[in-house]
């Protein structure tokens, strides 16, 4: 086999898995030729810097190998997903606590339905992360994986599961902190239409009580954005920690 040529295939499979799940690269909108282009040039810069070339010569192992990037690849881009969807998550809280999750909206960026405060929480995180330059170092660190794991010899250690399992913990800790104030405004506004239910019968709290709490919910949250986004910003460099700290992981 063309060692060249399978040595440049292991290298695509492996960034071209990554840009399939990776929040902004994976955006539907986004037209296929680019996505195609942008692998290909990723591709070509690492190759460019390769000394040694893979040498295969079955065909059975150049499909073991081939799998086998494209799961690392997938397995890196899946962290990034991860924090994504901790930011996600924070925003369907909120919805459940306001009234929201009953209403939920198409997202045509991912293609799934999604609810209406996770919605924005998702859009406003992946704005942060562009113009705050992240996904600049997400590349770095996807484009210095082939230098710490070469192609062909990353291996699944006990250490990778088990920061895979610390992982998802960040992930539930990220969904609570960053929903907390809405959440704890909307237990408050409970507190008071409970009292006002109590004091004042003749009231329908039933029907009074969901539209207050939304009307409340989107008031504080023009109030909080700015704290909103600092605090999205300040998520982002468990991105870079958990990137590096897997891919070292993965080293033999």
């Amino acid at each position: 086999m063309n060692d060249t040529l399978v040595t440049f295939l292991l290298i695509f499979c492996r960034i071209t898995s990554f840009m399939v799940i990776s929040p902004g690269f994976s955006l539907k909108q986004a037209p296929k030729l680019m996505k195609a282009l942008l692998s290909i040039a990723f591709s070509l810069s690492v190759f460019s810097v390769i000394s040694e070339k893979v040498v295969i010569e079955s065909v059975y192992l150049l499909l073991f190998y081939v799998v086998k990037e494209i799961l690392v690849g997938l397995a890196i881009g899946f962290i990034v997903q991860l924090i994504f969807s901790g930011i996600e998550m924070a925003g369907q809280i909120v919805d459940f606590q306001v009234g929201f999750s009953m209403g939920s909206v198409f997202d045509p960026g991912v293609g799934i339905q999604g609810s209406n405060y996770g919605r924005l929480y998702y859009w406003l995180a992946l704005s942060l992360f562009f113009f705050s330059d992240m996904h600049h170092l997400v590349i770095e660190n996807l484009l210095n994986s082939f230098e710490v794991v070469p192609i062909t010899e990353a291996v699944l250690k006990g250490t990778t599961v088990d920061g895979m399992i610390l992982l998802f913990v960040e992930v539930f800790k990220i969904a609570v902190l960053l929903a907390a104030p809405v959440v704890l405004v909307a237990l408050v506004t409970d507190c008071v239409l409970g009292i006002i239910s109590r004091s004042v019968p003749q009231i329908n709290v039933l029907m009074l009580g969901m539209p207050m709490k939304i009307l409340i919910s989107f008031l504080f949250m023009l109030l909080f954005l700015p704290n909103l986004i600092q605090s999205i910003s300040n998520v982002f460099p468990t991105i870079d920690r958990y990137m590096k700290e897997f891919i070292d992981a993965l080293v033999r």
